[in-house]
């Protein structure tokens, strides 16, 4: 079976760990490894501070939490996205508001976002889906003609850019998975970016419980999302190679294009002319209603290949059922996506000649 993906551990990534649990570092906010990866992760992506923490989910839950923003309030999200970044809403007490996604870069639809706003809403969360970034330009204009937050959902878009500047660093706050199948990993572990001092400094207090100098005497409620030490020891060895998985993940996105680009069942994702996608994974857009994203799975199995779907929208999702009135927030091209939409196999280890054969049996299963 080809996988959708395979981390790859190397032996630097070992001895890392290894040096890591050496110097005893199994636990808590100050090691070496933390502080390495929080500068140098920062300092890739042209920001002034990082913040390590325990998941891509935690990072995106903290940052909602660091802003202060009201209960009840609306923040808007891009409808396609994994659950985390509305449950990061959700569990601060705020109504994630579904924009729907765009049907040739399937981010959100940086058009569509002012008909999303009333007065409750305090932020926007974008997301830069499998690595393509969102125009951020669009979207900081409309933030700062309403007054409103900036996160980055960037999960997905290690190193991807916009106007040759890095995603997680335009908004408010970055947040980014470290989960195994991210383009580096810690396992599970995240970071958040800000170039904010104050929003820092809170989002180490509020990772660490809210301890702070006078132990024991805690002046907010905080949160144990705290990353160890041996985890950022394999995400700062993982990082030191990143713009060579880059360069591979963007060489295996080509490959698709040219041995797919003659083939009219399927399309590929679109990029802005001013953005590097990173190609977190490879998506295809099933164009034929009569072979659906379902059939044309099961059959790319039977071939040996695997295959994931993408998300349901936001506005769909039945744990939110009741907070949308029937016709609230309705998102038809993610829905379409959901319906058509599949990853394939996207691993930095995959050979031309199984992306060759990938390529073949998606035409054959038609």
């Amino acid at each position: 079976m080809i996988p959708v993906f395979n981390p790859v551990i190397t032996n630097n990534d070992i001895k890392s760990v290894l040096l890591s649990l050496r110097r005893k570092e199994i636990s808590g906010n100050f090691s070496h490894s933390i502080i390495d990866l929080e500068e140098r992760f920062a300092n890739y992506c042209g920001s002034r501070f990082g913040v390590a923490v325990s998941s891509g989910t935690t990072a995106l839950h903290l940052a909602v939490a660091s802003l202060n923003i009201n209960a009840g309030s609306e923040i808007l999200v891009s409808a396609t996205t994994n659950i985390a970044t509305a449950l990061a809403c959700y569990h601060n007490n705020c109504k994630p508001v579904a924009v729907d996604s765009r049907l040739d870069t399937w981010n959100i639809d940086e058009d569509e976002i002012s008909k999303y706003i009333t007065k409750k809403t305090r932020a926007i969360i974008v997301v830069h889906f499998l690595g393509n970034p969102v125009n951020m330009e669009k979207v900081l204009k409309i933030a700062n003609k309403y007054n409103l937050y900036v996160i980055e959902d960037a999960a997905e878009a290690h190193g991807s850019a916009f106007n040759n500047k890095k995603v997680g660093s335009f908004g408010d706050i970055g947040c980014f998975s470290f989960y195994a199948n991210k383009t580096i990993t810690s396992g599970e572990g995240g970071i958040l970016t800000t170039n904010n001092k104050k929003i820092a400094e809170k989002l180490k207090l509020m990772r660490n419980l809210g301890f702070t100098k006078k132990r024991f005497v805690h002046y907010i409620a905080g949160y144990n999302f705290r990353l160890t030490g041996y985890q950022a020891a394999l995400a700062l060895s993982q990082l030191k190679r990143i713009n060579s998985i880059i360069k591979k993940k963007i060489e295996i996105a080509n490959l698709y294009k040219k041995y797919l680009k003659d083939f009219d069942g399927v399309r590929l994702q679109e990029s802005l002319k001013n953005s590097i996608n990173t190609f977190w994974m490879i998506g295809i857009l099933n164009l034929y209603k009569k072979n659906n994203k379902i059939i044309l799975s099961k059959k790319l199995r039977s071939f040996g290949i695997e295959t994931r779907s993408f998300f349901l929208s936001i506005r769909k999702q039945p744990c939110f059922k009741k907070i949308y009135n029937k016709k609230d927030y309705l998102t038809p091209n993610s829905n379409y996506l959901w319906d058509n939409g599949l990853y394939l196999p996207s691993s930095i280890n995959l050979s031309e000649a199984k992306i060759f054969y990938i390529c073949k049996k998606i035409k054959s299963a038609y």
